[in-house]
């Protein structure tokens, strides 16, 4: 699984852990790693280490600049943490185009099944608008803005 830092409550990663599943996730600074504060844990820029998060919760560490990301698969690269967490970005990437620009929200559907199809659609027009915005070397911005003219 994966989510940024607003997510990573003790709860949630427990219950993930009890599942046996994987999570990369990015920490906020005021987190508890091994008793101290993870702002104050080591001032180095870059740096892996094991250790515990509030709770009991062993995970793996990863600071890359000013940013920390965690994961309970212990035996992961530090570059493979990183390279998870950036498919993050882009999957939100795809839910805020989908959302802003294909009107996804404004689905007025209220039942589970009824959404479906309004989603497919979206999803299916952002694959289009996809290969057109790549074969043009266009941002989804500028592609949107030439087919409305």
């Amino acid at each position: 699984m994966l989510f940024d830092a607003w997510y990573p409550s003790r709860h949630l990663l427990k219950r993930i852990r009890d599942y046996g599943w994987y999570v990369v996730c990015r920490l906020k600074k005021n987190c508890r790693f091994n008793v101290h504060g993870l702002r104050h844990h080591r001032r180095q820029p870059h740096w892996t280490e094991t250790g515990w998060l509030s709770g009991g919760l062993k995970v793996l560490v990863v600071r890359y600049g000013a940013k920390d990301s965690a994961t309970n698969c212990l035996t992961v690269p530090a570059a493979e943490v990183r390279r998870l967490y950036h498919v993050r970005a882009q999957i939100e990437d795809v839910i805020c185009v989908c959302k802003d620009q294909l009107a996804l929200s404004g689905c007025q559907a209220r039942s589970e099944r009824a959404q479906w199809h309004p989603i497919i659609c979206r999803l299916v027009a952002f694959c289009v608008l996809e290969r057109e915005r790549h074969d043009r070397h266009l941002s989804i911005y500028k592609l949107k803005q030439q087919l409305s003219r």
